[in-house]
């Protein structure tokens, strides 16, 4: 199968940005014991109690207390922790819609509005893949369409992109903002069996993995100059195109970031600066 033959769809196209750092999809440790022990702790503490002496009258079998044997108890205390820490089982990539939405939403609720689709682990890898070689598919983006139309405005000086255009990808930028790096890289860590499934179909070698596509996808992030004059455009014919030679000269991902304006490219960098770093050492713990 080709490198771009799988498939697209719908919804915003700033946020393409940080897809990946979706992607990066909540893990939990075993602390039941410790909780139990804190919880017997502070419930008895120090107190002693005077428990009543029991009649010397026989108890007959209707009046039996239900008590269960030593080794009954253990098992029914093993089968209770194992149904409360039993990690939910990975669905199928196929399946995987409403598993990974879910997890999204726990992650956040605001980030998995913008990213809610059918497929999302397929698509999502899709356009990392393409940031990783500094392109940005049209194809790959249809499901990602902002409502507001792209902004143009024209002063004395000419055509220029006005700080209303910015304001497009402000609520991504701040979903994006308020996204804990461990969470999602614990998200990353549930979901990258599905991740990987969809990276085997690129055909890349052997020794080129996974976590070099995604550094390399967020290198071309990170580049992206942060411009805070007056950015002129220029209209040669149905597009526009800065008039800047060599703003004009960066590739398809350094200008989208252009156009989602200095301040939301800067809360992009900063927490993809945070998560490659945290990728990086789980590499390095593995």
């Amino acid at each position: 199968m080709g490198r771009y033959d799988l498939y697209q769809r719908r919804k915003p196209i700033g946020m393409i940005v940080f897809l990946l750092i979706l992607l990066l999809i909540i893990a939990g440790g075993a602390w039941l014991y410790w909780r139990s022990m804190q919880t017997i702790e502070s419930e008895v503490g120090l107190e002693t109690y005077e428990l009543p002496v029991p009649s010397a009258t026989k108890l007959d079998e209707t009046s039996k207390p239900d008590l269960l044997s030593d080794n009954e108890l253990k098992k029914d205390i093993e089968q209770a922790d194992t149904e409360e820490t039993a990690p939910t089982p990975l669905p199928s990539l196929k399946e995987s819609d409403d598993f990974i939405d879910n997890k999204l939403t726990a992650l956040s609720p605001e980030l998995a509005y913008w990213l809610r689709s059918d497929e999302q682990i397929r698509k999502i890898i899709l356009i990392i893949n393409d940031f990783s070689q500094g392109q940005r598919l049209h194809k790959h983006m249809r499901w990602l369409n902002l409502d507001e139309p792209f902004i143009a405005e024209e002063d004395q000086q000419g055509l220029y992109l006005p700080s209303k255009s910015y304001q497009r990808y402000n609520a991504f930028a701040e979903a994006i903002d308020s996204t804990n790096v461990h969470d999602v890289l614990a998200l990353y860590q549930k979901v990258r069996p599905l991740c990987q499934e969809v990276f085997a179909q690129f055909g890349y070698p052997d020794n080129y993995r996974l976590e070099d596509l995604i550094k390399k996808a967020g290198a071309e992030i990170l580049s992206a100059p942060v411009i805070e004059k007056r950015i002129a455009l220029v209209k040669p014919s149905v597009l526009y195109q800065f008039a800047d030679k060599d703003l004009e000269a960066l590739s398809p991902v350094q200008k989208q970031m252009l156009r989602m304006g200095p301040q939301n490219t800067r809360i992009i960098q900063n927490k993809l600066r945070l998560l490659i770093e945290a990728l990086i050492n789980m590499n390095d713990a593995n």
